[in-house]
């Protein structure tokens, strides 16, 4: 199967649910707390009036209904945050939203939506490491051409120069995993070799391809 879309979560045959997109307007609502309590983030979404918490990789659509920022943190309290996303909602007559929260702060979308899960089977795996097939229309801002790749522990050796876009560009976006993007106007093959899974060769046709690789099993959204 080759994928469509730009933003999606994608099931890996290890059963980890990685959140990806591709020159997307997108809100990773993955909750995070610290050891202490004291610095947080994560996401709620108000639907007629009541909020609930949320998970997983959401498409926006414009501009955020309202965001309120501050220098200092607003509160340590996890549970105080959630009193003042409340008493905005009230304040606001906000019904239905997607709210975005840390310690310094929180901001609404009122139109969004959320992304599709995918359970696609890989065009080619190694260990960890998943190749998946993308059809995508995008013109990415920062390319680099490249015939070598490192993703952890598998080597990436591509028999012509290739485009490849990365997180850091601000056009790949990967949770929890890591992985790169690829883009080829030729047939290239890829030699990926591993210390752990031993050394092959993949065929892949001229287009879009997204090198993944998944983080040790654990409970992820």
């Amino acid at each position: 199967m080759t994928i469509l879309q730009r933003s999606f979560m994608l099931r890996t045959p290890d059963g980890i649910v990685e959140k990806v997109s591709v020159q997307d307007d997108v809100l990773d609502c993955a909750p995070y707390m610290s050891k202490s309590g004291m610095t947080f983030s994560g996401c709620f979404q108000v639907k007629r009036g009541n909020v609930l918490g949320t998970r997983g990789l959401y498409k926006l659509y414009g501009e955020p209904l309202f965001t309120f920022e501050t220098r200092a943190k607003i509160t340590r309290d996890h549970d105080r945050m959630e009193d003042l996303i409340k008493r905005f909602i009230r304040e606001f007559s906000i019904y239905n939203a997607l709210i975005y929260f840390d310690n310094f702060t929180i901001r609404a979308h009122d139109v969004y939506k959320k992304s599709i899960t995918l359970e696609d089977t890989p065009y080619y795996m190694q260990g960890h490491l998943f190749i998946y097939r993308l059809k995508l229309s995008v013109e990415l801002s920062t390319e680099r051409k490249t015939m070598e790749e490192k993703l952890l522990n598998h080597m990436i050796t591509f028999s012509n120069s290739v485009s490849t876009y990365h997180e850091l560009d601000e056009d790949v976006h990967i949770s929890p995993g890591y992985g790169f993007f690829v883009q080829s106007t030729e047939d290239i093959t890829a030699n990926i070799s591993s210390p752990d899974h031993g050394e092959i060769e993949v065929s892949l046709p001229a287009g879009q391809w997204l090198f993944l690789h998944s983080p040790p099993r654990r409970d992820l959204d």
